[in-house]
């Protein structure tokens, strides 16, 4: 993936933990803002096997969309 992306998910990794009860303000691909609030974050991968080609692990971050409730994740291949 993008090392410029890594860069701004860390950074809002970083944010997050900082302010963990915060609103944050998030917008999706299509401009539609979302208003969520943080629920955790771990450690995920790509889906392939640990010793294929290309396997990664990396970050992801999980909000809950306060509109209704609903969990949803974001990972560095999301920016």
């Amino acid at each position: 993936m993008n090392d410029l992306n890594k860069t701004r998910f860390d950074i809002l990794l970083k944010y997050v933990h900082e302010h963990p009860n915060s609103t944050f303000i998030l917008y999706d691909n299509q401009g539609d803002c979302i208003k969520a609030t943080y629920d955790t974050d771990y450690e995920t991968d790509n889906g392939l096997e640990d010793d294929e080609d290309g396997y990664e692990e990396y970050p992801a971050i999980v909000f809950k969309r306060i509109s209704d409730g609903v969990l949803f994740e974001i990972n560095y291949g999301d920016l």
